[in-house]
């Protein structure tokens, strides 16, 4: 985790800036969407939703988990409640894919870390051995 918060390789970088984007999008998401849901929600009749930590209270739950702590009454609350439940589904599915993307590309980062250091050992012992140091171990 420290090496994506520092960003320590280029796909450390871009995981770290996928996630900051999805983060920075749903919570600009929540606050406008806190205040549409408070202004359409907080005179209706039966309505759940009195004050603006309600209105947020219902936005956050239902963006972040697909479920809620109240039900809309009005027309536009129910139409929201589905578009919540959208970028819920399509926020988890990015994730999943950042990370996916992530593991294969810091995979592929790591295999070719692996055959430079695998280069490097090679020439140091060839170097070693033309430079009249003791041979080599016989290869099996």
């Amino acid at each position: 985790m420290l090496a994506v918060a520092r960003g320590s390789s280029k796909t450390h970088y871009h995981l770290r800036h996928r996630i900051l984007i999805i983060f920075g999008a749903t919570a600009v998401f929540a606050v406008l969407c806190t205040l549409v849901v408070y202004l359409t929600e907080r005179h209706a009749a039966g309505t759940e939703i009195h004050s603006l930590f309600d209105s947020f209270l219902f936005t956050a739950s239902q963006l972040l988990t697909g479920s809620s702590v109240a039900n809309p009454t009005t027309d536009l609350g129910k139409i929201l409640e589905l578009v919540f439940d959208l970028w819920a589904i399509t926020v988890v599915a990015s994730l999943a894919g950042s990370f996916g993307a992530f593991f294969h590309a810091r995979s592929k980062e790591m295999n070719e870390e692996m055959a430079k250091e695998r280069e490097r050992a090679e020439a140091l012992l060839h170097h070693h051995d033309a430079a009249g140091g003791p041979a080599a171990p016989p290869a099996r």
